[in-house]
């Protein structure tokens, strides 16, 4: 619900301060033809958190027995930049906008921490490097002045990486999450082609858990595989910048 009012807030604040006088304008009709095919790049900050917990006790090696089974873990958070790009189509009906978009972005969320329960010896690292959505848009139109909400699919690598400094061994769990993603933003057409936007996306991508083996630099294996359960989150803030190739209208 948080999310969800901050999102609201943040959208009408860019509306009002994208063309107030515009706003007054065009409430009889929308003056600028949002519907047809678009594509663009964005670029901006991701804030991640992540956080792999332990499901192995008593056999796994990067945790201690003091902590009961399946509540120890590692948590990591992270802001950094994000970029990538969109490609999306849309249909105006009067002053509504009705569309669907893919984006794939890149993301530097990475965090090593020192363990909790070995600092001595072992760091833990976890990483999202990229994430895609798909999803269905709905905006409402002031001229050249789009608001819009949207959710649907989302989907990221989700890196998490163990490592004891003192016996040489590395655990290693990379997966492909799914999820979803919710959010909403503004876009402002500075041309019949050209478009300027502000987007927040939601992004949830679940958990998922998997055993695998520590990794000795000698290449031999650990005799206790461990696993985990990972999960991620992340919220991104991005400018766009739009090029509408066609209409459709």
């Amino acid at each position: 619900m948080k999310k969800l009012l901050a999102t609201v807030a943040l959208v009408g604040l860019c509306a009002n301060a994208a063309s107030a006088a515009e706003l007054k304008s065009s409430v009889a009709g929308s003056t600028y033809n949002w519907s047809g095919v678009y594509g663009g790049v964005d670029l901006g900050f991701a804030k991640g958190d992540l956080s792999a917990i332990d499901e192995t006790q008593p056999n796994g090696g990067f945790f201690t027995d003091l902590v009961p089974a399946g509540t120890e873990g590692f948590r990591f958070h992270d802001t950094n930049i994000a970029g990538g790009a969109h490609l999306g189509a849309q249909f105006q009906w009067q002053q509504w906008v009705f569309g669907a978009e893919t984006s794939w972005t890149l993301t530097g969320v990475k965090k090593t921490i020192v363990s909790p329960y070995f600092p001595d010896s072992d760091t833990e690292t976890g990483k999202l490097d990229q994430y895609v959505t798909a999803v269905g848009r709905i905006g409402y139109a002031f001229g050249r002045t789009l608001i819009y909400a949207k959710a649907g699919y989302a989907g990221g690598n989700v890196d998490f990486k163990a490592r004891d400094n003192d016996a040489l061994v590395t655990y290693r769990k990379k997966d492909w999450q799914s999820g979803y993603a919710v959010g909403g933003g503004v876009d402002y057409a500075l041309t019949n082609s050209l478009i300027l936007g502000l987007d927040y996306t939601h992004i949830d991508l679940g958990s998922s858990t998997s055993t695998g083996n520590n990794v000795f630099d000698s290449g031999a294996l650990g005799a206790n595989p461990e696993t985990y359960k990972t999960n991620a989150r992340a919220d991104a803030l991005i400018v766009r910048l739009t090029y509408k190739f066609s209409s459709f209208q």
